[in-house]
């Protein structure tokens, strides 16, 4: 059934007003547009809709014929280059996206709403960008469907610049210099001293990371800049007057090594935070194996089972390499009873279980230095957290 004047008239609303059909280019030009942004699967246009909607927006006297408007559709349709798939059916005519399809689109718009590096201006300009690509019919359908927490959000530009000058530095075979800092209570940045009273660090470039949502650069220096650390990983959020050294970057074995073991302590650092790696068991109930999924994957080796499947009390023990961070104690805290550290298992379990290959050439007395390391440093994590609580 063809559209009335009224729904021509609102459809016309929808197109460019600076949009110009003075000569058959320039209609060409307008019937795309408005396949373009008037229809969908749901929405289509027949030869005589696409007329109500010329007179409509142009004038009572600037359509052109059913028979003209059917030939422009079909000669849009024979150009591949439009990155358009073009729809002809006995109700009308309707086209989409053959790329960035509105499930594309719907996804980018997410990752677009949820950057935590755009500014509220930077993401509703994009996001308008975005929806351009899909008719108007379905702006409203995918728009605001990710609610976003209102954190003030950092200028993603700095951030940005701080990756395009490590990049640089890396190609080039330089080092980088910046200021670390830190934010005050009204979020304005602060320059961090080194040991030495120094602000700006000189170092090379070894990776960039992205990691719990957040761009990371991790250095080496044989001038540590604090507590005597020659690798460090930096947030390129907090990185300013991020530049290209002059500074050749250094070389050797060292540098060769980190940056071909960097996938891999990627994988093995916890929230980005690095220290002393240890093998540790952990007793795990049933009713938590979620926390321990969502953050080391479906990976894990589990044995000595105790208590009846099914039931969420049951208990389970596994194995894991973590580095001896706060970031680590943070989470193993919030597991409560759940997720226990416990000494490693027998000889013979260790032998004969799971993890003998994770665990080749590695001593029991050494697993059970590792758990000692690791139960101190979560007992003085927890004495820090409540000090501030004591009488």
């Amino acid at each position: 059934m063809a559209i009335t004047k009224e729904r021509a008239a609102e459809l016309a609303d929808l197109l460019p007003d600076e949009l110009s059909c003075t000569n058959a280019r320039e209609r060409l030009m307008c019937v795309l547009t408005m396949l373009r942004a008037l229809t969908d699967a749901s929405h289509t246009l027949s030869n005589a809709d696409l007329r109500l909607v010329f007179e409509q927006h142009f004038g009572p006297n600037s359509a052109p014929s059913e028979n003209t408007l059917a030939a422009d559709v079909r000669a849009l349709k024979s150009c591949a280059w439009l990155d358009l798939e073009l729809h002809i059916t006995p109700s009308g005519y309707w086209c989409e996206r053959t790329q960035l399809t509105p499930p594309k689109v719907r996804m980018l718009l997410n990752a677009v709403q949820s950057s935590r590096f755009l500014t509220v201006a930077q993401s509703a300009e994009l996001q308008e960008d975005l929806l351009s690509l899909v008719s108007r019919h379905q702006e409203d359908d995918l728009a605001g469907q990710v609610l976003v927490d209102q954190r003030v959000r950092k200028t993603y530009q700095q951030v940005f610049n701080t990756i395009d000058a490590v990049t640089r530095a890396i190609n080039r075979g330089r080092k980088i210099e910046f200021v670390y800092s830190y934010s005050d209570f009204a979020g304005k940045a602060h320059p961090l001293e080194g040991d030495n009273g120094k602000a700006t660090r000189i170092e090379t470039p070894i990776a960039l990371y992205f990691a719990e949502g957040n761009y990371y650069v991790e250095t080496y220096t044989s001038a540590p800049w604090r507590h005597g650390i020659e690798v460090t990983m930096s947030r390129a959020d907090r990185m300013i007057e991020t530049r290209v050294s002059s500074e050749e970057a250094d070389r050797g074995r060292k540098v060769y090594d980190l940056r071909r073991s960097a996938q891999r302590r990627l994988g093995e650092g916890f929230s980005m935070v690095s220290g002393p790696m240890r093998r540790i068991f952990l007793r795990v109930r049933s009713d938590a194996t979620n926390a321990l999924f969502d953050r080391f994957g479906f990976g894990l080796r589990f044995a000595l089972f105790e208590g009846q499947q099914g039931d969420p009390a049951a208990t389970s023990l596994t194995l894991l390499k973590v580095p001896q961070a706060f970031t680590f104690f943070r989470w193993l805290s919030s597991a409560g009873q759940g997720i226990v550290m416990v000494e490693p298992p027998s000889e013979l379990v260790l032998a004969s279980g799971p993890w003998a290959k994770a665990l080749r050439g590695v001593s029991r007395d050494e697993l059970i230095d590792d758990h000692r390391h690791m139960v101190q440093g979560f007992l003085d994590y927890l004495d820090r957290a409540r000090a501030p609580y004591l009488e």
